[in-house]
This record gives structure tokens, C-alpha cells and sequence, in this order.
């Protein structure tokens, strides 16, 4: 039943319209979410992670040449009954989402404060500015920020990219969302720095069981924070079930060949893409239907 999932998605399509006719994107996605599950979408860049996770914060439905069918239930709720003020009703509050550059989504003209001031005055619109700076100072010590008040009265461009990336993470959980989209949330951050931040957002959600939709194209961020993962090729799923069974047994050739692209110290694995294309339209592997 929907109704029991924090997000579904059906038959989800996307087409891209312009002065050379139609694209399309997406051919048919279907998504399932538990409530304080962690879901990972995986796949290579353009295999349409990203405009998925956009098609359910709303965004790309306010573009003019986007067509989009299919269904999108937020915990029981349809949401292209909605209105669009219904929809950007949701943002920030129900649903937030952390992006892949924090230095793209900060705005950098506005210190910390007041974009956090901003995000809770979206679930209290009449929340006082002393009950707010407490929320900011206790959201900011969970992501370890050691001086929060520093960091508060910052702008993005005086923080680090680590320290910007906990902010963005503080600012997407402090009204407790009951789903979280994260666009390769450690992307932008070295090695190091990315195990922290990611260690400490899966701390965050599993404290406040949020359910989480990751995007991510690095197979072995997700073998850690993952408990159940959906491999995208060209818009279009083609391995689902829960982690642990698609790393021990991988079977569609594109799954293969995203494991084999890891690096490795031997340097073998290398993908057979002519295997991988040949193998686009054959049937969905998915593991939860498949007998032990």
C-alpha cells in the first residue's frame, strides 16, 4: 500500500521539449521508500538520478519544457493533485533536500543566520529570533561544528567546503523532514572530509527517522549508507533490491560495470561496454523477487 511508503513512484516519465523536438529522459521509473529507510539511486552521470529527485521537490514541473507523467505519493498524498502553492508548501518542511555544491546552494550575500531563519520560518512562520538561534546552535553541534556561533554570523565563502557541506545538512534536517533527498551531498569534498560528513548525516537520520533518497554514482559511499539501492541506466531502472544482495551478485552487465569502474590496486575490472548497451532493454533484475 502507498499509504505505508514515505515516498512512491510510478511509472514515472520525463521529456525534455526544445527547437529540435522532444527528449526523452525517463522511461517508466518506479521508486519505493519505506518510512526511515535509506534508498540509493545509482548511476552515471545523465542516467537521470538528479531530475528525479527534482520531479519529487517539485522544481521541474515549473519548467515550460518539461513534460512529465507517471505518479508521485508523498506518504499517502498524490502529488499532482496538488496546487503548486501546495507543493512549495512541502519544501523545506516535509521534504528538504541537500545539493550536490553547498557553495552553489548557500547564497552568499546572507550570513548562516539568516538562511537558517529562513528555513525554520517555513514550519514556524512566527518562531521567535532567540528560539532560533537555539534550534541553529543545537542543529550545528550534531553535525560536529565545534563554534556554531562563528559559523552562524559566517558567510558561505568564509567557511570551507567540509564546514559549508555540515551546514547544508544542519539547514536541510532542522524541521525534521520526513524524506531527505541528497544529490551526491560529498561530491564536492575530498576524501576524508566526505566519510565525516557522511557518517554524521547517516547518525542524523537515523536518529530522527527520516527516510532518505541518495543519489550518488560512488558504489562504495552507498555499500556503506545504503539499505537498499536502484541502479539507473539511461532512465531506466534496471537492478533493485537491497544492498548487500546486488554487491554479492550482481546481475545486469551495467550493474557489473559500475562495480568494475571502481578503482582498484590490481587496476583489472575494466567494464565491457558493448556488453553494457546491448543489454539496455533487457528485463528488470530485481533481487527481492528473486529465491534464495
Amino acid at each position: 500500500m502507498t499509504q505505508d511508503l514515505t515516498l512512491s513512484i510510478r511509472n514515472l516519465t520525463l521529456s525534455f521539449t526544445n527547437w529540435e523536438g522532444s527528449t526523452q529522459v525517463l522511461h517508466g521509473i518506479d521508486l519505493d521508500i519505506r518510512p526511515g529507510e535509506r534508498v540509493a539511486l545509482v548511476g552515471e552521470s545523465g542516467s537521470g538520478k538528479s531530475v528525479t529527485a527534482r520531479i519529487v521537490l517539485g522544481t521541474l514541473q515549473e519548467l515550460a519544457s518539461a513534460t512529465i507523467a507517471g505518479e508521485v505519493i508523498v506518504e499517502g498524498r498524490r502529488m499532482q493533485d496538488m496546487t503548486p502553492a501546495e507543493w512549495r508548501s512541502l519544501r523545506g518542511t516535509d521534504i528538504s533536500m541537500i545539493f550536490q555544491d553547498p557553495t552553489v546552494a548557500l547564497n552568499p550575500v546572507y550570513r548562516i543566520s539568516r538562511q537558517f531563519h529562513e528555513v525554520l520560518r517555513r514550519s514556524q512562520p512566527s518562531i521567535k529570533r532567540r528560539e532560533a538561534e537555539e534550534r541553529c546552535v543545537a542543529i550545528l553541534a550534531d553535525v560536529s561544528i565545534g563554534d556554531p556561533a562563528r559559523v552562524l554570523e559566517s558567510y558561505p565563502f568564509q567557511l570551507s567546503g567540509g564546514m559549508n557541506q555540515r551546514v547544508m545538512i544542519a539547514m536541510a534536517l532542522i524541521n525534521e523532514p520526513r524524506l531527505l533527498l541528497a544529490d551526491e551531498p560529498g561530491t564536492a569534498l575530498d576524501v576524508t572530509v566526505q566519510a565525516q560528513t557522511l557518517h554524521l548525516m547517516r547518525e542524523l537520520v537515523e536518529r530522527r527517522g527520516t527516510s532518505v533518497l541518495f543519489i550518488s554514482h560512488n558504489l562504495g559511499v552507498v555499500r556503506e549508507f545504503a539499505d537498499r539501492l536502484y541502479v539507473i541506466y539511461k532512465g531506466r531502472i534496471v537492478e533493485r533490491g537491497p544492498t548487500k544482495a546486488i554487491f554479492e551478485n550482481p546481475r545486469h552487465p551495467y550493474t557489473r560495470a559500475l562495480l568494475a569502474a571502481i578503482p582498484r590496486l590490481t587496476g583489472s575490472g575494466i567494464p565491457d561496454i558493448d556488453e553494457v548497451s546491448e543489454a539496455y532493454h533487457e528485463p528488470l533484475v530485481d533481487h527481492e523477487n528473486i529465491a534464495a
